[in-house]
């Protein structure tokens, strides 16, 4: 056979595969974005902590230490490095494989004059082998990898929004749990006042029996009330030291009392803006885009593979001349798929199926992303207008104690009333205090629900994952 004739022979399966290659088709689009957001669009810097804003020292102290010894957050530094990793393992295929051999042996015969007869030999053997990228199946696999740890990091940044989210949450909850217990302590000492004239004016037959039990039964119902505000205040304070990496937190890191003031609803620019700005919509378009490379990868399986191999072997019988002797050989080799059961055919259209959910999961991401921003600008405003009426509501109950007092000690109305209205007071206040709390906690999750890049500062194994792929790609 001739040089022409092998390569002719070496070329027809690529040939024949050249005809039935086909590109995978472009993933479908989503439908339409919403032009822009229910509030104004307006513009917001997301390249720094939001909780910033809030101005807390306290806060400031415990996101700190959250992320960077929250156990969450440390597992999910290890996955982007198992990606990191991956990627770089996925990249060495692009290169020559090259490795060495050595041995040593002994060899006793007998001879015909019974006579034992030994020989030593000697062996160095180099071989090296390289798959000729025919089909671009290497490079998706080197970019599919590529994306995969990308979006690992990505992860890691929605990770560090959740976990910071969560920290202030409870922080802010913490805060509403302490004002409540101060409000319910401040009307106990109050009704225990109460108690006392009550307790002075029945000998005078100012008061009746049924007004002290009213009141006795008023101060039991306020101590009650106490007994889930603490308990709850002990949950809030295990879940910070769990989000923080601790078994317990000191007293001292917890001492806030008060909301810290609210600035005004940052601009939240426009739908679309989202799509660079969240980490998970980021993570969830990179898997798709990985989707894509497993299909071309998937169909590059159907087609031959061409390897290119070389050997340089050295053998003796003695060291000294171990570099005397040797042998070369170069070798092309040509593998193409004939009979499998369909298990490659099956693997294209399983790869393409999962590119088909990844899509349905990228646009459920989007989407959801949008709801929450709207549901949580909703929210704030929502709990802003509460907040206003509550205010008017505290001042006229404020108004309506004051007189229902004054009646009741000139014997103008029963001490019912009274007991009516200090429970409208508590009622309104506490409300208050919930509303507040409430539109905090909706500020929040509009934070979250805006992603931002700040996120990067945090992950500085990001950029190492950044420069070694990088440097990967020659």
């Amino acid at each position: 056979m001739n040089l022409r004739t092998f390569l002719l022979f070496l070329l027809l399966p690529i040939i024949s595969s050249c005809l039935t290659r086909q590109q995978n088709p472009p993933p479908p689009q989503l439908d339409a974005l919403p032009q822009q957001f229910s509030a104004p669009p307006g513009s917001i810097d997301l390249s720094t902590e939001w909780w910033k804003d809030l101005d807390s020292k306290e806060l400031n102290t415990l996101m700190s230490e959250a992320v960077n010894k929250n156990f969450s957050l440390r597992e999910a530094y290890a996955r982007m490095s198992q990606a990191h990793f991956a990627a770089l393992k996925a990249g060495s295929a692009q290169w020559p494989a090259l490795s060495a051999s050595s041995g040593a042996g002994h060899t006793d015969r007998r001879s015909d004059n019974n006579q034992t007869l030994g020989s030593d030999n000697w062996t160095l053997a180099l071989s090296a082998s390289y798959e000729i990228d025919l089909w671009g199946r290497v490079q998706a696999e080197i970019t599919s990898e590529d994306l995969l740890a990308n979006a690992s990091a990505e992860d890691t940044k929605a990770a560090l929004l959740s976990v910071s989210g969560q920290v202030a949450e409870n922080w802010i909850t913490l805060i509403s749990t302490r004002q409540q217990q101060q409000l319910f302590q401040q009307q106990l000492e109050l009704q225990r006042e109460l108690l006392q004239l009550i307790l002075l004016r029945f000998p005078l037959a100012k008061a009746t029996a049924l007004d002290i039990y009213q009141q006795q039964q008023a101060i039991e119902k306020l101590e009650a009330a106490l007994i889930p505000l603490t308990s709850k205040e002990k949950t809030i304070k295990r879940q910070l030291a769990f989000l923080l990496g601790k078994a317990r937190l000191d007293n001292e890191q917890l001492q806030a009392d008060q909301f810290p003031a609210l600035p005004e609803i940052p601009g939240v620019g426009l739908p679309a803006d989202l799509l660079d700005q969240r980490p998970d919509i980021l993570a969830a378009g990179m898997r798709l885009a990985a989707g894509q490379h497993d299909i071309t990868v998937a169909k590059a399986d159907l087609l031959p593979t061409l390897k290119l191999t070389a050997s340089h072997t050295y053998s003796s019988d003695g060291l000294s001349s171990l570099f005397d002797n040797w042998l070369r050989n170069l070798a092309a080799n040509m593998v193409a798929p004939l009979l499998d059961g369909k298990r490659r055919r099956n693997e294209v259209e399983r790869v393409r199926v999962i590119a088909e959910e990844r899509l349905a999961a990228y646009g459920r991401v989007v989407f959801t992303a949008i709801r929450e921003v709207e549901d949580a600008l909703a929210d704030e405003l929502q709990y802003h207008t509460s907040i206003a009426s509550l205010n008017r509501q505290q001042e006229l109950s404020d108004r309506t104690i004051r007189e229902a007092r004054t009646r009741y000690l000139n014997g103008g109305t029963g001490f019912l009333n009274v007991l009516k209205e200090e429970l409208n007071v508590l009622q309104v206040k506490q409300d208050l205090i919930t509303s507040e709390e409430k539109m905090m906690l909706a500020r929040i999750r509009l934070h979250k629900a805006l992603g931002g890049s700040w996120m990067s500062h945090y992950l500085k194994k990001t950029n190492q994952v950044s420069r070694s792929l990088s440097s990967l790609r020659l």
